[in-house]
Parts: C-alpha cells; structure tokens; sequence
C-alpha cells in the first residue's frame, strides 16, 4: 500500500473524502506526533544533523507550548 499526503480546499474536503472512501482509500488524521516530527524536520538545516539535547530542548520548547 501506498502513503500518500494531499492537501485539500476546506471547501472541498469531504466531496473529496467521500470519492476516495468510494475507491477503498483508508484516511488518517495527522497525529500530534507526526506534526511534532514534520515540525522538527523543518527546522533542522539541510547537511546538519543536530544533537540528542538539540532534540530533547525542541521537544521541550514544543511541549512547554501548550
């Protein structure tokens, strides 16, 4: 199977959920673990690998948000 990742109108979301539930697609919300990853990612430049702490300190800030 297949993962793919679209972005969709608001306007358009479910005429479009409905259509791929038709074609047998399984649809999945973002967990908050997945946006903290894709969150992190972002901020990491590209050829730079950070550190466990540079990681644990993002986690934190992230957490510390809320």
């Amino acid at each position: 199977m297949e993962t793919l990742v679209i972005n969709i109108p608001d306007n358009k979301s479910e005429q479009v959920k409905k259509y791929l539930k038709e074609l047998g697609v399984t649809i999945e919300r973002e967990s908050k673990a997945s946006r903290l990853a894709k969150s992190l990612n972002h901020s990491v430049l590209p050829g730079k690998k950070p550190s466990m702490s540079e990681i644990v300190a993002e986690t934190w800030s992230v957490r510390s948000q809320r």
